[in-house]
């Protein structure tokens, strides 16, 4: 092998090496996951329970079941204190946006507010509701459907 080819070999590998990596550290979680299989807890039946933060946090939307267009009223009950709590809403299997509604402090743990959930034309859309404290993640999310 010529010194020429040598380092195009070198070369070659070490790009496919990189491009390897970077799928796989690049990948989001969401694009793992199994959209066939149901939620753990479904918020168009019942209000759900999540452990974080060694609390236990209740989510409630509401009116039940959920509706595309419509007002949807939440509840995030027992999150913790946040001097700028702010959330984002955005499509799983499919992007549709953001929606990014106010929300208000009740007490000194609980939020609440009001939404309008886009729609789609998938028969089943699943959203993932996500907290942020000043634009930073606090790691709390749900996720959520909605039947067409």
């Amino acid at each position: 092998m010529t010194k020429l080819n040598k380092n195009i070999f070198i070369l070659i590998s070490f790009a496919l090496a990189l491009c390897v990596y970077l799928y796989l550290n690049l990948t989001k979680k969401e694009d793992l996951i199994d959209y066939s299989k149901p939620l753990v807890c479904d918020l168009n039946f019942g209000d759900c329970n999540y452990d974080f933060d060694r609390k236990n946090v209740t989510v409630s939307l509401n009116p039940k079941p959920l509706q595309s267009l419509d007002i949807t009223e939440f509840k995030i009950i027992n999150l913790g204190s946040y001097s700028d709590l702010k959330m984002k809403i955005y499509g799983l299997n499919m992007f549709m946006g953001e929606i990014t509604p106010k929300v208000v402090r009740l007490n000194e743990n609980d939020y609440g507010g009001k939404m309008v959930i886009a729609n789609c034309v998938l028969d089943k859309m699943r959203f993932r509701a996500e907290f942020f404290n000043k634009d930073k993640p606090i790691g709390f999310h749900f996720d959520f459907e909605l039947n067409r």
